[in-house]
């Protein structure tokens, strides 16, 4: 199916096709909102789960209001972006309700969720084209940092071994003397310490949350899509340096003044882990500035003018 004729490049209410345009839009947000959120039954699950001993989605209550200001930042591209019906977004409201259908009868609230995301961009995309819908992508995408993934818990214990076995090396070489058992780290003669890797140690809580800030902060400053993937890439690394650090803190604070002091250090070393994170994906990004085939032809140019 094809697009139709633009009425309008600027957003004009005198414009009929607008107005019907925007009655339509409040319309389907009244049936979006009656549909999705007038039956609570996966929306009380959800927030169960966000209540729940898991806080690896502590920071979901944040996305929307992330998603309104990433909305609100391009209000005017928005209202004068080139505007033609795209019939072809059709299918994709029609697949958004078919998920929310098959979410609904098997209680897969997950899928409800994802469904609800997609007709909040498929259906701006349909009524106002493919410019509002290609501003809208990331912004309304965004909102999917707010559905918890079930495979991501699998990960913890592999992680939390990971970490320990890594934090067990750069000790001894430290002159930190340590063994692992597991996620347990103990000191060496054991009894002036014992450490484990706790769930929250093991890099998952803080690998979504910077996840999720590197995906915003290379959408806010980044105009090269690549450039922007390399940051949401790096993110997964310097997470668990970040982690590394909180552990190998740990340790070496257990080493000076023993057990007792873990337990006082922890409750306040979770900044730890976002420190030296943050501040490594802000080196990250400096990087992408730097023009390398210049770096290049400067050594190379210094190694000739020395030989």
């Amino acid at each position: 199916m094809d697009e139709k004729t633009p009425s309008t490049t600027t957003f004009d209410f005198r414009d009929r096709q607008t107005r019907l345009n925007c009655a339509l839009t409040a319309l389907a947000a009244a049936l979006v909102w009656l549909l999705y959120f007038g039956n609570d039954g996966w929306w009380g699950e959800y927030v169960g789960y966000l209540r729940g001993p898991d806080f690896m989605y502590s920071h979901a209550p944040l996305i929307p209001m992330v998603t309104a200001w990433l909305v609100w930042r391009q209000r005017r591209e928005l209202l004068c972006a080139p505007r033609r019906t795209a019939a072809w977004a059709a299918w994709l409201v029609v697949l958004a309700l078919v998920m929310y259908w098959v979410g609904h009868k098997t209680s897969l609230w997950r899928l409800t969720m994802v469904s609800l995301i997609l007709l909040l961009w498929a259906a701006p995309l349909y009524l106002w084209g493919w410019e509002v819908g290609r501003r809208l992508m990331f912004p309304v995408g965004f909102l999917l940092f707010a559905v918890p993934l079930n495979f991501i818990a699998d990960l913890t214990n592999p992680l939390k071994r990971f970490v320990s076995a890594i934090s067990t090396l750069l000790l001894n070489m430290g002159g930190v003397h340590v063994e692992r058992n597991g996620a347990q780290i103990f000191s060496v003669p054991h009894g002036r310490f014992q450490l484990e890797v706790a769930d929250a140690c093991s890099g998952i809580n803080s690998l979504i949350a910077l996840v999720t800030l590197a995906a915003i902060f290379g959408y806010v400053t980044r105009e090269q899509q690549w450039q922007r993937w390399v940051l949401v890439a790096s993110a997964v690394p310097l997470a668990m340096v970040g982690n590394l650090v909180r552990v190998i803190s740990s340790a070496v604070v257990g080493n000076l003044m023993g057990q007792e002091a873990i337990g006082v250090f922890d409750k306040f070393s979770t900044f730890l882990v976002f420190i030296p994170a943050i501040a490594l994906m802000l080196a990250v990004d400096r990087l992408l500035d730097v023009d390398w085939r210049q770096w290049k032809a400067r050594w190379i140019g210094a190694r000739e003018a020395r030989g």
